[in-house]
């Protein structure tokens, strides 16, 4: 699962280290480091060290005024397939817009308003409470290309290019083009020599985004739309047909904040676009989380709902890359979350999390439904 904004890192940089290179350009090293434990009912747990991660960026100003920067980061951490993923890229700035290369936030990640990241310890944007046991024990969406409450290809790692236009008068637009979604941090760059992941092709972003004020309240909102060509056949596949769909998506969110007070909606529809177009039974997947956040000082406290549903299509359901599924059964994910966190000076931040869940495999005849909790709480230090 893709749980984590590839910005996430330098969000929580409160204090940075420059040492001054050759030619007198600064470099700046930052990241974050903590601890997590985490307990629950019907899964794991234990304590973990999520976050020993660190960042170089370098930056520079040209001799026309456009601004350059480039960035390396990664983790050191022995549980890797749940790690934020190894990246790098470069910025250029210019008067025009702001061009960003390599694994690169995409446009929709960067303007639609990420509500699942509201409420104390990240919410299940952050995913900390799928480190306990892993996501199979959330449900059956969890299995064949559970999107995790986000649009298809959320914060995803591959490499792109992303272009963001200047704001004006509270208005963003970005878009994003994407060569190969396969090549990855995750499935590795090499590809391991399968031209036919599963995953889709070429991918474009388009989103914008609007910031404004209206009778003491601040708000934004943000609209996303990614489409791209068919999925791939993994090796794997029992399926012989290649005509699986393109991807079709679209995604939007609210943000308001009044005072001490911020709520949030966000929605998605990736509609069939993990089907196949001779599936007997289609596929589909959509989902939304509600959130909202009380400030009081160095504490805040928040609460959200999230729920999401997919349809299990004929091609999915007989591939054997999808692990298991009935095809036509509606997959159910729903999460209750509240947090308290704790700002505690110095760039030390704590947190507790309480997750309740509820999941099924969209036939209630059988026992493979499942009720998961999770208490999770952390300490975190960016540097």
């Amino acid at each position: 699962m893709n749980k984590f904004l590839i910005t996430l890192v330098a969000a929580m940089s409160l204090l940075v280290t420059n040492f001054a290179s050759a030619d007198g350009h600064g470099v700046k090293i930052s990241g974050m480091t903590g601890a997590l434990a985490s307990m629950g009912d019907k899964v794991d747990g234990g304590i973990t060290s999520k976050f020993n991660r660190f960042q170089f960026t370098a930056d520079a100003t040209m001799d026309n005024g456009w601004t350059y920067s480039g960035f390396f980061a990664t983790e050191i951490k022995s549980h890797r397939s749940f790690a934020l993923p190894t990246s790098n890229g470069v910025t250029i700035g210019t008067g025009f817009a702001t061009i960003s290369i390599g694994n690169v936030a995409d446009a929709s990640t960067s303007l639609v308003p990420r509500i699942g990241a509201m409420i104390p310890g990240g919410g299940h944007d952050a995913g900390y409470q799928f480190l306990s046991g892993g996501d199979t024990k959330w449900g059956g969406s969890g299995v064949a290309g559970q999107v995790g409450f986000a649009e298809a290809y959320y914060a995803y790692n591959s490499s792109r290019i992303n272009v963001s236009l200047p704001s004006v008068n509270g208005f963003s637009v970005a878009a994003s083009y994407t060569p190969a979604m396969d090549m990855n941090d995750s499935a590795g760059i090499a590809r391991v020599n399968n031209p036919n992941s599963n995953r889709h092709g070429e991918t474009t972003h388009v989103a914008a985004s609007y910031s404004g004020e209206m009778d003491g309240m601040s708000f934004t909102v943000g609209v996303g739309s990614i489409s791209g060509n068919s999925e791939g056949n993994a090796v794997d596949t029992t399926v012989s047909t290649k005509d699986n769909n393109d991807l079709a998506v679209f995604t939007a969110a609210v943000k308001v904040s009044m005072g001490n007070i911020t709520v949030g909606a966000h929605m998605y529809d990736n509609g069939d676009s993990f089907g196949a177009a001779s599936d007997a039974n289609k596929a589909s997947n959509s989902g939304y989380t509600v959130s909202m956040e009380y400030g009081m000082g160095n504490i805040t406290l928040g609460a959200g709902i999230a729920h999401q549903e997919k349809t299990m299509g004929t091609r999915a359901a007989t591939d054997s890359a999808a692990g298991v599924g009935v095809a036509g059964n509606v997959y159910e994910d729903s999460i209750t979350m509240f947090g308290v966190g704790y700002n505690m000076g110095g760039g030390v931040n704590s947190f507790v999390q309480y997750n309740s869940g509820t999941t099924t495999d969209g036939n209630h005849a059988t026992v493979t439904d499942k009720d998961p909790s999770v208490l999770s709480m952390g300490i975190t230090l960016g540097f």
